[in-house]
């Protein structure tokens, strides 16, 4: 099919034979998730590291997510190379993956350049960029490929940076569910990472952005999608909703080394 991104981290990050995957994303969704009422969903916190490390704490979210009558998402995560600086939008075409074609929603990712005059057109920033890639097989499996998406990474994440980025989304009469994929702290030991984790976990649940910022610099916070993060704090704030914990976890929960340690939350944000 042409204008299509091709998978990037398929048999890396997560199965690239469709059975496997399907399965193992059944696997994950197999949980009892938190009693949650609400009126609205606005969006989610979701991790990005290999499916066998983060891929359950991922389903906590998607099992919530996947009631939603609405089915058009803006999914924003981190540049892991830092370049571009500018947030790039990836306009419009397909992204392929092992469980089939999933559509970019082109009218969305229109009104938001419009809006903005800080996001740009960009796919190239996407082509080797696994944030947002390692979310569509799970969007793919509970929707059945029925569901549009706009991909934006971010380079720079500075609290100008998200504002300008949460008052564009503000704008929108037709808000999309966001859908913001980063991981929590990187490369401390267990019970550090934790603590760390925790954090910036109540930073987030209290959507204090100016505190966030304060305690990232002040501790050394090293989530990678922390600019995409804020994104969703102001947003969540504007609308006067909440921002839950739904599961907390890290790689040394699912695998041996308990030296150097990724954090993953699941959050919901709602009202």
């Amino acid at each position: 099919m042409d204008n299509t991104r091709e998978a990037y981290v398929s048999g890396a990050f997560y199965p690239d034979d469709y059975e496997k995957l399907k399965n193992d994303i059944k696997s994950y969704l197999d949980i009892t998730t938190p009693d949650l009422t609400y009126k609205k969903l606005i969006g989610a916190i979701v991790p990005h590291a290999g499916y066998i490390y983060s891929g359950r704490t991922a389903a906590y979210a998607y099992s919530i997510i996947k009631n939603s009558k609405k089915r058009d998402f803006l999914i924003i995560g981190p540049n892991h190379s830092g370049y571009p600086s500018y947030p790039a939008i990836y306009p419009d075409g397909y992204w392929n993956t092992p469980m089939g074609y999933a559509k970019v929603n082109s009218e969305l990712s229109s009104k938001i350049l419009l809006k903005s005059n800080i996001i740009r057109d960009d796919k190239e920033a996407h082509m080797i960029e696994h944030s947002i890639e390692v979310q569509i097989p799970f969007l793919q499996y509970i929707f059945n490929n029925n569901f549009t998406f706009s991909p934006m990474v971010l380079g720079n994440q500075s609290q100008a940076m998200s504002r300008n980025i949460a008052e564009t989304i503000e704008t929108l009469e037709e808000k999309p569910i966001l859908l913001i994929s980063s991981d929590l702290n990187h490369y401390n030991g267990y019970n550090r990472n934790n603590e760390l984790d925790n954090i910036i976990i109540r930073d987030i649940e209290e959507l204090h952005v100016g505190k966030y910022y304060e305690d990232i610099k002040k501790y050394g916070i090293s989530a990678c999608g922390y600019g995409a993060i804020a994104v969703l704090m102001m947003v969540t704030r504007q609308m006067k909703g909440k921002i839950a914990l739904l599961n907390h976890s890290n790689s040394g929960d699912y695998g041996t080394d308990r030296d150097r340690v990724v954090g993953y939350a699941s959050m919901i944000a709602y009202k």
